[in-house]
């Protein structure tokens, strides 16, 4: 097997003393084969144990494009159409836009369905069936093949639509349809799976200057988003299947030509960009679970992942046979540094002249600790008001409040304290003013965030308590379980 030279393994080395990347691994093809899959750092560094080109990591959105190569498999076999209504096999898929009636899996995948984030919706212990029972009172984010919108919870849906289809779960079908085909053997589903392995990534964050292990987030509800785990050995395969136009290493077709194509052609647009004045190669268009766009001249298929303590990148090159993946156990900051190791490898691959990508990202400038807080955010709109008090005592406050979109949320009241108990979180609230609380680190999908509680009164005591989620999220009303009916 050849190697990436010395010059390109002391660039990455550099970027992780540079970014304090604990471990990571990388894959990397030429003309059309495996060049070069190894491992740098800790998978865990309480251990010293080192990351190998076989260390299994969290690959988190990466997931997406395995779960559309399924629905690319399952089209071609005929259990699935793009273009038919997703109810025509899911009828419990009912969402809450009446337009949306005609929602097809080209729409889902493609994040035309108007839904957008709700990323609070998971993870959580309900399963996809009844995530998707409770659509019909989950209100969209926008209009119905409008400007499209990320979605993970949509992407959780799709893996639904499947199994309805199938008659068999999202899982057993990944690794019948994907991961036995292409040999991925140490590539899965489920974050209990990968533990029971001595060989995986602990996942990391930086938290107050230090280096924290995490738990490692259960996503299996939503897995056909974010839940697959791989290594650098098996992202080679699963590049190698979309190099070669979707035949498998013995050259039998894995999917079918034209279902190929239009799985990574573009079906919308997204606005966002990495970097400024062009100085980086970004990809605009969305296919269906890839971006796509250009690099140097040659077409650009990629997609990034990014968890609770893992992030991770794979791009290909179709024209050029090259293609490359990066997994690494560090939550934030990712970016500036898979990208400058994603471009220098395809740099390398393609004979360029290498660009300083490290100057471009960050130059001499050595990171803040702000550059580590990068995912805290904060959903309060309103200035405190200082010297008000809550208009009952703390346990009045206390009860169990629900949605029937979001389902149960709990306020309990422990030694003059109030928690916020919502999935699988307990979180002391803080007064903010009048009937106003606060909870900070909040996880919300990728982000920790503060978010303001607002509890509605009548008639002297608590009828619903509003929680504002996200940004482009209508706040949620709980209604208290007295007032409900």
């Amino acid at each position: 097997m050849s190697k990436i030279s010395e010059i390109t393994i002391s660039i990455i080395k550099k970027e992780m003393d540079y970014w304090k990347v604990p471990g990571c691994a990388i894959s990397v093809l030429k003309d059309g084969k495996q060049f070069e899959s190894t491992g740098f750092g800790y998978r865990n560094k309480e251990e010293n144990l080192p990351v190998t080109a076989d260390t299994q990591f969290g690959i988190a959105s990466i997931s997406k494009s395995m779960t559309s190569a399924l629905i690319a498999v399952l089209v071609g076999k005929g259990i699935l159409d793009y273009d038919e209504p997703v109810t025509t096999y899911a009828p419990k898929l009912i969402m809450n836009d009446p337009r949306a009636g005609s929602m097809t899996l080209r729409d889902m995948l493609s994040h035309k369905t108007g839904f957008g984030t709700h990323d609070a919706l998971w993870p959580g212990d309900r399963s996809r069936e009844e995530l998707a029972e409770s659509m019909k009172y989950i209100k969209p984010c926008s209009n119905f093949r409008g400007e499209p919108i990320y979605s993970n919870v949509i992407y959780a849906l799709i893996g639904y639509v499947a199994e309805c289809a199938a008659n068999e779960t999202w899982d057993n079908l990944m690794q019948k349809y994907i991961f036995d085909p292409l040999k991925m053997e140490r590539t899965n589903c489920s974050v209990n799976i990968m533990k029971k392995d001595f060989n995986f990534a602990v996942p990391y964050r930086y938290r107050n200057g230090r280096l924290n292990p995490l738990k490692i987030w259960n996503l299996d509800m939503a897995g056909p988003a974010a839940s697959v785990n791989s290594t650098a050995n098996d992202m080679a395969k699963w590049l190698k299947l979309h190099i070669d136009g979707g035949k498998t290493q013995d050259g039998s077709v894995f999917i079918k030509p034209d279902t190929f194509r239009e799985m990574h052609s573009a079906q919308s647009v997204f606005s966002e960009s990495l970097g400024k004045n062009g100085e980086f190669y970004e990809c605009h268009d969305y296919a269906m679970g890839w971006r796509a766009g250009c690099y140097k001249g040659y077409s650009l298929h990629k997609h990034t992942g990014k968890i609770e303590g893992y992030s991770s990148i794979q791009a290909f090159l179709p024209e050029a046979g090259i293609g490359a993946a990066l997994l690494m156990n560090l939550h934030s900051p990712s970016v500036p540094f898979m990208y400058t190791v994603l471009y220098t490898l395809l740099d390398e691959m393609l004979g360029e002249k290498p660009e300083n990508w490290a100057e471009k990202f960050h130059g001499n400038v050595l990171p803040t600790e702000e550059t580590y807080r990068d995912c805290d955010v904060n959903y309060f709109r309103e200035e405190q008001i200082p010297g008000t008090h809550p208009s009952l005592t703390l346990n009045e406050y206390a009860g169990t409040y629900y949605d029937k979109g979001y389902r149960t949320l709990n306020i309990t009241h422990d030694n003059n304290l109030l928690y916020m108990e919502y999935r699988d979180m307990n979180i002391p609230l803080k007064h903010y003013h009048h009937d106003v609380f606060r909870a900070d680190d909040v996880l919300e999908d990728v982000f920790l965030i503060s978010l303001p509680l607002t509890f509605n009164l009548k008639s002297g005591a608590v009828e619903s308590v509003s929680v504002r989620f996200e940004e482009m999220v209508d706040d949620i009303n709980f209604i208290g379980c007295n007032y409900i009916g």
